[in-house]
């Protein structure tokens, strides 16, 4: 019995090594975009909401209620909104230079430090059109959750 376990032991050495390889990040980071964006596309506005923490971060203004995070993805889609051919430009681990890229006040800055959780991502994403969009995302086993969108500019 305990060869197999040996082996069970290192192949899960092996393959939490290579979960960890830049491009496996890069590939999950590009999955998080491909997701997102056909959510967007599709008109899914009650899955967006769905996934959207309370509170969201929209550009640099911070969204408190549930219902409003709801009206701002039905707005989105009845505008018409697409995200054309998206393209992942970096994704990132969170870290104290995040807050930046949102906005540089005491607001965002408390937001990064109550909401957003340990393992959440910035990635940065252009579409087929020139614009950029940076999503704020955090993925758990079996579920992803987004903090914050921003964008297009």
């Amino acid at each position: 019995m305990r060869p197999p376990i040996k082996k069970l032991v290192a192949l899960l050495a092996v393959a939490i090594s290579l979960m960890s390889c830049a491009s496996i990040q890069r590939a999950q980071d590009q999955g998080r975009v491909g997701q997102i964006a056909r959510l967007i596309n599709s008109g899914e506005a009650e899955k967006l909401a769905a996934m959207s923490a309370v509170p969201f971060l929209l550009d640099q203004e911070i969204i408190p209620l549930r219902a409003d995070i709801a009206t701002f993805w039905r707005n989105v889609v009845q505008a018409g909104y697409k995200v054309e051919g998206p393209e992942l430009e970096r994704g990132q681990p969170v870290s104290a230079d995040s807050i930046r890229t949102f906005a540089d006040t005491m607001e965002v800055k408390a937001f990064f430090a109550r909401s957003v959780k340990k393992g959440a991502r910035v990635i940065e994403l252009s579409t087929s059109g020139g614009r950029r969009i940076v999503l704020l995302v955090r993925d758990t086993l079996f579920s992803r959750t987004l903090y914050g969108f921003k964008g297009p500019f």
